[in-house]
């Protein structure tokens, strides 16, 4: 009983910690991006903040079903969570041999390894993906293998303590992934990169594109069964393989924010319960990728932590539809009499 009962605080301190750690980057990233907005415009202000209040919804929902310890499962054996570890670090490195010693950018390396960790490790394909993220970080931030090493340490062991909180949510690999980057680069003492926001043209097609992405890959997730490796990497791969050559100018930051938004399209059928709800996932991830322009450029795993606050905001504001539709069924008088 007393072992049971050690095992039982040892696992709720596990979650919690992971809980905070997610929480937090999230919450930093999505009130950072409201302050950007509003220097903007204030209408672009004010979709941020619908944004944050959605995301702020199911943060909190999220945090109390932890507090009763709902959807709490058990630790994973060791050896299991010995290779989870080693995943994220081997996917970490790997993407930056291809993004930098080959030179095929950031976004066709993160594709490529997470459609090799589907084909080589299926059951690892995950860690492996989130590894990845770290190594799309700009070489201008992490400036060679070893210190990308440091950051994909850092992310397994967030992997580790995080990966059953906020499940089937997409884009919290990549949220693990930023927060690895940025101890790592805070650590180094390195600046990160400063991007302004867009014109309104190029913004407009970026949302367009975040639009298509989400919901396409949250098809091939969901309906054609690929699973949410195989589907985010595939539409990660050739929107950087497709768009720079469609878009001699814009094409390289229109890849970029496919394979955003088709982390957001990872999300679970718990999660997202129909297509719609992935059309406004989309909507807000287009909205966070323009106005978190000028925030921690450079760090590997941005564009995941953009993708996870655009899901749990929908997430948020599918729980509200729910409870208007709930409350407005429990009013309407029973016909039958």
């Amino acid at each position: 009983m007393k072992s049971s009962a050690r095992s039982r605080h040892i696992n709720r301190f596990i979650y919690v910690l992971g809980f905070t750690l997610l929480t937090g980057i999230i919450i930093f990233l999505m009130f950072s991006t409201i302050i950007e907005a509003w220097k903007s415009h204030s209408i672009g202000g004010i979709f941020m903040l619908i944004v944050v209040i959605g995301s702020i919804i199911a943060i909190y929902h999220e945090g109390k079903s932890l507090a009763y310890l709902r959807n709490i499962q058990g630790q994973n054996p060791t050896k299991r969570i010995v290779f989870e570890f080693l995943a994220v670090f081997a996917g970490g490195i790997l993407a930056y041999f291809f993004a930098q010693d080959i030179g095929l950018g950031p976004v066709v390396a993160a594709g490529l390894v997470g459609i090799l960790a589907y084909l080589v490790i299926p059951d690892l394909g995950a860690p492996a993906y989130c590894g990845a993220f770290v190594g799309m970080t700009s070489e201008i931030l992490l400036f060679n293998h070893f210190e990308v090493a440091i950051a994909s340490l850092i992310t397994a062991l967030v992997f580790i303590l995080a990966r059953n909180v906020f499940a089937g949510v997409g884009g919290k690999l990549g949220a693990m992934a930023l927060i690895g980057t940025s101890i790592a680069g805070f650590g180094l003492g390195r600046n990160f990169l400063f991007t302004p926001v867009s014109d309104w043209k190029t913004n407009a097609i970026v949302i367009l594109i975040a639009l298509i992405a989400a919901p396409l890959t949250y098809y091939f997730n969901r309906h054609r069964g690929n699973g949410p490796v195989l589907a985010s990497s595939v539409v990660g791969l050739a929107a950087g393989l497709i768009l720079p050559t469609l878009f001699p100018i814009d094409g390289n930051t229109f890849a970029v924010v496919a394979i955003c938004a088709s982390f957001t399209g990872m999300t679970s059928n718990e999660r997202c319960p129909n297509f719609w709800h992935m059309v406004a996932a989309g909507l807000f991830t287009g909205i966070i990728f323009v106005f978190s322009a000028p925030l921690l450029g450079g760090a590997g795993g941005k564009l995941g932590t953009i993708a996870f606050g655009s899901a749990l905001s929908a997430c948020g504001y599918s729980r509200i539809v729910k409870w208007i539709k709930n409350r407005t069924e429990d009013r309407r008088p029973d016909t039958k009499n």
